[in-house]
């Protein structure tokens, strides 16, 4: 089930709110999440269902354990399993497509992860969740073994459950234990509703809208002008925007709505000056994550240049199993290594042209999601002219939308909307019958929108 989807808007959430707030004993909300999240995320599969439970009942029982075992002990076998079974469900299938030539010889069969394995949506996060829950234990940050329950909704929350954000437990711990007496508020009510229907208008109508306009370029790189690639490549960055910070507003808007105020995932990140800022924006989570339990232990800035590298590499692979997912994160550790070296000059340059560099900077990189390898290299071909050109330009109406897209992006702010939406009944009544225009917009265009791009990861 997707967020974007008729029986997701029509069905499951408004049966789950009301089950919540009108039909439960209040001491049973957290089984009534629990459960929730569970058939939101078993509907793509029981067996990815299962594995999500594995995870929650694996690590639970090591951290439990960890006074008999030792922590170091507990701690190795707690992570262990998680990790696996993401290397196996995710990157197996790069594994053994690299060793192919070692199989073929010896007369084995080829290897298709989405023949042989299917990807659990989302698996990605919800392992660095069940991660990091372990090592803050081991470390001392959480002083007490949270009960199963309360590890199992920190786990699977479904708003949060399939693309983030990665929460740490002590961000929702408080959320968790005043579950059974939580009232939402009205106005906390039309806020959340505010993050919810700005963030389907992201997806459906901005992002979908975008990849419409993208999709017939796509299969002919080597055949487009230069004015054609430079559409391509800034209509799929301002896609990948609204995609991601579409899921990450209605994630937002789905946690209010049942206490949870899941942290900011997207600060804004095409307005950085720089690279190392826009990592700072971007899928915010995910950089802190990485910061803290992977940078800072393998020695934080006094080996900058390695951990850099391993860090980018890592934070690729986490992107995507694919050679192209690895250039992707070395792209950017070259990115923010030559920002570093070079940031007298860089900071001396006016604002917005630092704006323009970064943002230019990151589109490029994009195309790696975009292509394989052979399709980026005539993609790079066309966009610097040294291709033939066989394809319409794209058209008038499809420039408009980009120059939207672009003015959304830089010039509104839909977490500011959704928060000060209450400052006058007059701004309160523009508000509402702005949302009503909006969800009614995003009904009638969601049969054509598409899975979240972050679903792959």
């Amino acid at each position: 089930m997707i967020f974007n989807s008729f029986e997701f808007l029509l069905l499951f959430l408004p049966a789950l709110l009301i089950v919540f707030f009108l039909l439960s004993v209040n001491r049973f909300r957290i089984w009534i999440l629990i459960g929730a999240s569970f058939l939101f995320y078993g509907l793509s599969g029981i067996e990815h269902a299962l594995i999500l439970f594995l995870q929650i009942l694996w690590v639970f029982a090591f951290i439990r354990w960890d006074k008999f075992l030792g922590n170091r002990l507990a701690l190795f076998l707690a992570i262990i399993f998680p990790i696996l079974s993401l290397v196996y469900y995710k990157y197996m299938g790069f594994i053994i497509s690299n060793l192919l030539p070692f199989y073929e010889e010896n007369g084995s069969s080829s290897f298709s992860l989405f023949e042989n394995i299917i990807l659990p949506a989302g698996i990605s996060f919800f392992t660095f969740q069940t991660v990091s829950l372990a090592i803050d234990k081991y470390r001392g940050d959480i002083k007490e073994t949270p009960k199963f329950r309360d590890l199992a909704l920190y786990i699977s929350f479904f708003p949060q459950l399939v693309a983030g954000p990665i929460v740490r437990f002590h961000q929702v711990s408080d959320a968790i234990h005043g579950l059974s007496s939580f009232r939402i508020k009205h106005q906390d009510m039309i806020e959340a509703l505010g993050f919810i229907i700005f963030g389907l208008a992201a997806k459906v109508l901005i992002a979908d809208t975008l990849n419409l306009y993208v999709e017939p370029f796509k299969g002919s790189p080597s055949e487009l002008s230069v004015i054609s690639a430079l559409y391509v490549l800034f209509a799929y960055s301002f896609q990948i925007y609204f995609d991601f910070y579409g899921y990450s507003l209605i994630a937002i808007g789905l946690g209010r709505l049942f206490g949870f105020h899941l942290p900011d995932n997207f600060l804004r990140p095409y307005e950085s000056l720089n690279p190392k800022d826009f990592w700072r924006r971007w899928h915010v989570s995910l950089s802190y994550w990485i910061r803290d339990y992977l940078y800072m232990p393998l020695g934080g800035s006094d080996r900058h240049l390695r951990n850099i590298l391993v860090i980018f590499t890592i934070c690729g692979l986490w992107h995507g199993a694919d050679w192209t997912f690895i250039v992707w994160g070395l792209y950017h550790a070259v990115l923010v290594t030559g920002y570093n070296q070079f940031s007298r000059f860089w900071d001396r340059l006016p604002a917005l042209l630092q704006k323009a560099m970064n943002f230019s900077l990151v589109s490029v990189g994009w195309v790696l999601f975009l292509f394989n390898f052979s399709e980026a290299k005539e993609f790079l071909g066309s966009l610097l002219g040294f291709t033939a050109n066989k394809l319409d330009a794209p058209s008038l109406e499809s420039w408009a939308f980009l120059l939207l897209s672009a003015v959304i992006c830089f010039f509104v702010h839909f977490e500011r909307q959704a928060k000060y939406s209450h400052s006058t009944p007059l701004v309160s009544h523009i508000y509402s019958s702005s949302l009503a225009g909006l969800l009614l917009a995003v009904i009638l265009f969601m049969d054509r929108s598409q899975d979240f791009i972050y679903f792959r990861f």
